[in-house]
């Protein structure tokens, strides 16, 4: 059991405050506008260099039939199934594009569909789509196939033809069961709704059904958020990951329709995620890093006992140092040590495209020092662990010299019973898994020198 002790007041006062997730290092605001789609370019080249590389792709569908008021995530909202047409053949050509820079060399351990909703494909473009991306690059017996799904628009067709294409992974939207909560929302997703999808998926042998449930959603309290605990318990999907919601208006202009005053404050939101917790781990569940859970016989467990875990922008994997390749408006690629975002706005997407160009909005070229600080926090968000050895082993990086600066904030975590520092490395004390976010953040040298205000969602 990984439970956590209960947080004390002045603690939780102390940390809950704004900063990143940490989906990569250094952070998307960091990312330069000047970065180029010849950079862009030159980036995929270097990543295909090696002849043992292997890479994992990611295929951004940004539509959805309406906008559920909690998300963060790049949509195109439309009721007319023929927009998507134009969007598949510039995919296709994306797709072209970047399998030409890449060469011969485009082996796929991972294969993920995000969105948006991917299922708003109809069916014979779902099977097009799929078809394009294995004429491009080699997608074996092992490759993990996955998309997320929609249970109010996912059909029992489409769920039977994705698992004779080959996906074997799936995740479910699902955040809350409590139809108040839902309402609130803006997305009334009856139970009924995620039972069935679910029920078809395993009739259909998925090898791995994930939810995605979020907490801090207004309106919720202890009582419905352990109803909804209770009957995802029932249905026993193999994942789930249990976000942090991030209330930024500000940049999120639709948000402005949930109502502030109905956000649980910062106790009760801990108190949710801990009650999730408790609930979870009493089922059987083992905790995954920050925010997911794993039935004992998925692979994550092993990975994560084993201390061999991994992040990047698809959640926790087993798959190590793997390249990412990103298709899609405002997709992000990790290749040949830099970080790219596409264009975010559709007709930018196309424009670029149309031109004969990579549709590159922004990027970066990690430096040694951002390899280092990455991989530090890698390892403290997946495996709460450091080792002082493997860190000189990989980056010939003495810990002590090299973050000396950061010695006293590291000292402050120690004093509050949050993390560990013996000759060895860092250790992640189970009061400070509540706090990883924080930890991390000492070791971003970007926080310190950035001169402007970027918007982050609370710690806690």
């Amino acid at each position: 059991m990984n439970t956590a002790p209960d947080i004390h007041p002045d603690l939780l006062k102390k940390y809950d405050r704004p900063g990143p997730r940490y989906t990569s290092y250094p952070t998307v605001p960091q990312w330069s506008p000047s970065f180029s789609q010849r950079d862009h370019r030159e980036a995929l080249l270097r990543g295909a260099a090696s002849p043992d590389e292997h890479f994992a792709l990611y295929i951004h569908i940004p539509f959805c039939q309406e906008r559920c008021h909690y998300c963060g995530c790049n949509v195109v909202i439309s009721k007319k199934p023929k927009v998507v047409d134009a969007f598949l053949e510039h995919i296709d050509i994306e797709l072209e594009r970047v399998a030409g820079l890449l060469g011969e060399n485009r082996r796929l351990l991972q294969v993920h569909w995000g969105g948006g909703t991917p299922t708003y494909l109809a069916v014979d473009q779902i099977v097009w789509l799929f078809e394009r991306i294995s004429a491009r690059f080699q997608i074996g017996p092992d490759t993990e196939i996955a998309l997320e799904a929609d249970p109010r628009v996912t059909s029992e067709e489409q769920i039977h033809v994705l698992r004779q294409l080959g996906f074997n992974r799936i995740s479910m939207g699902v955040q809350d069961l409590d139809p108040e909560v839902q309402r609130a929302i803006g997305r009334n997703q009856t139970e009924k709704q995620t039972r069935s999808l679910y029920d078809y998926c395993r009739e259909e042998a998925f090898t791995g059904i994930n939810f995605d449930l979020i907490y801090g959603l207004p309106g919720q309290t202890l009582d419905g958020w352990k109803q909804t605990i209770g009957s995802v318990i029932e249905m026993a999907p193999d994942r789930l990951a249990v976000y942090s919601y991030a209330h930024l208006p500000a940049n999120i202009k639709h948000q402005a329709k949930i109502d502030a005053a109905a956000l649980p404050a910062a106790n009760i939101k801990s108190a949710l995620i801990s009650r999730a917790r408790g609930l979870l781990e009493e089922a059987g569940y083992a905790a995954i890093g920050m925010d997911h859970f794993a039935l004992p016989g998925d692979e994550l467990c092993a990975a994560s006992r084993e201390g061999r875990l991994h992040r990047n922008f698809m959640g926790y994997t087993t798959i190590a140092d793997t390249q990412t390749i990103g298709i899609g408006p405002s997709a992000i690629s990790f290749v040949g040590n830099t970080y790219t975002q596409n264009e975010k706005r559709l007709f930018k997407y196309y424009r670029a495209l149309d031109k004969a160009e990579l549709p590159t909005a922004s990027g970066l070229a990690l430096t040694h020092d951002d390899l280092v600080r990455r991989w530090i926090i890698e390892q403290l968000m997946c495996n709460f662990q450091l080792s002082f050895e493997e860190l000189s082993d990989r980056f010939e990086v003495d810990f002590i010299t090299y973050f000396a600066e950061e010695g006293p904030q590291i000292r402050e975590l120690q004093g509050d019973g949050l993390l560990q520092c013996s000759e060895g490395g860092l250790n992640v004390l189970p009061l400070g898994r509540n706090f990883v976010r924080n930890i991390a953040m000492v070791f971003d040298a970007y926080l310190k020198k950035s001169g402007r205000e970027i918007q982050y969602s609370r710690t806690v």
